[in-house]
């Protein structure tokens, strides 16, 4: 992780933004001083790009890891496991 302080100014509002990425679950945006905010619903985390490339990296792992152990991803997770149950004879 980088150990270089990055400094961005107290109020939200003296820095400009500029939204880099939208979808239904978050919002990435880079200020003018190189910070970058992440928005995740009420939450913001305010990054360097440093710290928010090695966070990509952690949550790839998980992923993949959670994938590598058979875990159903997405919405109909539960259907699915309802299934798998029935088809073993478990339901």
């Amino acid at each position: 992780m980088e150990t270089k302080s990055a400094k961005h100014p107290p109020a939200a509002s003296s820095c400009h933004h500029t939204r880099l990425a939208e979808s239904a679950v978050a919002a990435v945006d880079i200020c003018e001083c190189g910070m970058m905010q992440i928005h995740i619903g009420a939450l913001t985390l305010r990054m360097t790009p440093g710290a928010v490339s090695e966070l990509l990296g952690t949550l790839g792992h998980a992923v993949a890891e959670r994938a590598a152990r058979g875990a159903v991803v997405g919405p109909a997770a539960g259907t699915r496991v309802a299934l798998l149950a029935r088809e073993r004879g478990q339901a």
